[in-house]
């Protein structure tokens, strides 16, 4: 387990909007301290590297490597609303 500091301003991104409910999913609301994100480190570590790097967070949401690895992810259940497409 890695902890990350994450900017506020990329929390309403589409990537990371679809980890935070999958973390809502996973651990609830109810959490204390730092907030777990189910997401192995190396996506995540990608994902704010692309996000930090665009202003619009477009080039995360597009990258294929990225969309791939959330596709591996256990839960497949997204709404299209949440998905990192």
């Amino acid at each position: 387990m890695e902890r990350f500091a994450v900017p506020a301003e990329l929390l309403g991104r589409p990537a990371f909007l679809e980890l935070l409910r999958r973390s809502a999913q996973e651990y609830g609301y109810e959490q204390r301290g730092v907030l777990r994100i189910p997401c192995p480190a190396p996506l995540f570590r990608r994902l704010l590297l692309l996000s930090s790097s665009s202003s619009s967070g477009a080039a995360a949401v597009a990258d294929p490597a990225l969309e791939e690895l959330f596709r591996s992810l256990p839960d497949q259940d997204r709404s299209p609303a949440a998905s990192p497409t």
